[in-house]
């Protein structure tokens, strides 16, 4: 492959980095498994390590690097969401972290959202 445009490949794989770290780190801070299918990261890390053998075999050495590192990526979140399985945050209990501002009315009771009434029909 032509040496000046192989920086483009190099780019997009920044961006692949980029879009593995959220969750990540999502699973190590929050230990929160909610919406993570293991199915499918048992799948993608497989498709990983059969397209890093492809990208040896072929001398790339972007897709090398963007396989090897989808494969240590997509290989952490599997082994980290099989071990926390069944665990939510706070966020996807339907519990909030932060329940937002206090809204002051004009008799100075504060409003909270659980005074908030639910739109009927909902």
């Amino acid at each position: 492959m032509d040496g000046s445009i192989q920086w483009l490949g190099f780019a997009g794989m920044g961006l692949v980095v980029v879009a593995y770290v959220p969750q990540i780190v999502h699973l190590v801070r929050a230990r929160c498994t909610a919406g993570v299918s293991t199915w499918a990261y048992l799948v993608w890390t497989l498709y990983a390590a059969l397209l890093l053998v492809y990208a040896i075999t072929a001398q790339d050495p972007v897709f090398i690097s963007l396989q090897a590192y989808q494969l240590v990526a997509l290989t952490s979140i599997y082994l980290l969401s099989r071990r926390l399985k069944g665990r939510p945050c706070e966020d996807h209990c339907g519990k909030s972290a932060n329940p937002g501002p206090e809204i002051v009315m004009p008799s100075d009771r504060p409003i909270t959202n659980s005074d908030t009434p639910m739109p009927s029909g909902s």
